[in-house]
């Protein structure tokens, strides 16, 4: 299922498929959902950007849920009906379980819904401190705060850790939120989930390429 991650959707593909997904999730009441990836920085970006998927963190996930899930988003696959599959991949040791819905656009495009069940092996709730609501496109949508998504972006972890494509994203958003961020938190959120050492050898890693993550030296650690 490799070729549903090859190709990068535009914006006003994955949109149409965020709205009626988080909105479902929320109706069924689910735990906690969040928007995840890179859809967390495209809710706080004037241009949005284009993804190869759909990242959210939602707890409680059921058979019955995805069952309908599929159902809602059937209008929005016409060449294949959706289906999902689950994985349970360790996270340095914990389980960090996932669903992946497939959907397939009328020219026979993939797209793939990924719903994470914790972050990265941690409960979502300890992600609470750190919610923010962001109102886009006429819906209220839960994600990470600015500091958060940061620190996140900047843990990518190995083999590929953060590309130059990834950096160069990641740039944008720090552009674009540079007067809110409170560099402060980003330590603070890596602190809490142990990432410094991911962090620092990412940032290593990016500057050898002459690559470099703007501000990102305001973290003590480094």
């Amino acid at each position: 299922m490799s070729d549903f991650r090859q190709t990068r959707s535009s914006v006003t593909r994955w949109k149409e498929i965020l709205i009626p997904t988080y909105r479902e999730l929320i109706n069924v009441g689910v735990g906690d959902v969040w928007v995840f990836g890179s859809q967390a920085m495209s809710l706080y970006m004037d241009r949005p950007l284009a993804s190869k998927d759909l990242d959210l963190l939602a707890s409680g996930m059921s058979m019955q849920i995805l069952n309908r899930l599929c159902e809602i988003l059937s209008p929005l696959s016409p060449q294949k009906k959706p289906y999902f599959s689950f994985q349970n991949p360790e996270h340095e040791g914990t389980p960090n379980p996932v669903f992946s819905v497939y959907l397939v656009d009328h020219a026979g495009k993939p797209f793939a819904v990924e719903l994470f069940q914790t972050y990265n092996g941690h409960d979502l709730r300890e992600l609470t401190p750190y919610a923010n609501l962001v109102e886009r496109w006429d819906n209220s949508f839960q994600t990470l705060s600015v500091e958060a998504i940061i620190a996140t972006r900047l843990a990518f972890r190995p083999p590929d850790r953060i590309t130059p494509f990834n950096a160069e994203r990641l740039n944008r958003f720090v552009r674009t939120v540079r007067k809110k961020i409170d560099w402060n938190k980003v330590e603070r959120f890596a602190v809490k989930f142990e990432l410094e050492d991911r962090i620092a050898k990412n940032l290593k890693l990016l500057r050898q390429r002459r690559i470099a993550i703007l501000d990102s030296t305001k973290l003590s650690f480094l």
